[in-house]
């Protein structure tokens, strides 16, 4: 892949990153789908999706939380039911 290839799917990347954090997802699959129109193997896809995925949302959480937007009373009855049924999915 070219360095201006690199640098498109990078963009692309960002955008999707900034336009679902903005709303509080993480934005797995505008990562997919920018890796997908540059042709990476889902080998690479997968885990790279995954890593942005769980950075995205962790910086997302802490700005929410900064904001005063974000309750751990309500986050972790969700999260106990979540984490272990997402293994299992």
């Amino acid at each position: 892949m070219s360095h201006a290839a690199i640098l498109v799917l990078a963009c692309l990347m960002a955008a999707a990153a900034a336009l679902y954090a903005s709303v509080g997802h993480a934005g797995a699959s505008g990562y997919l789908a920018a890796m997908a129109l540059f042709g990476l193997a889902p080998a690479v896809m997968k885990p790279t999706a995954l890593t942005l995925n769980v950075l995205v949302a962790l910086v997302a959480t802490a700005k929410f939380a900064r904001a005063g937007c974000f309750s751990w009373r309500l986050f972790w009855p969700f999260a106990v039911t979540a984490v272990p049924l997402a293994f299992v999915g």
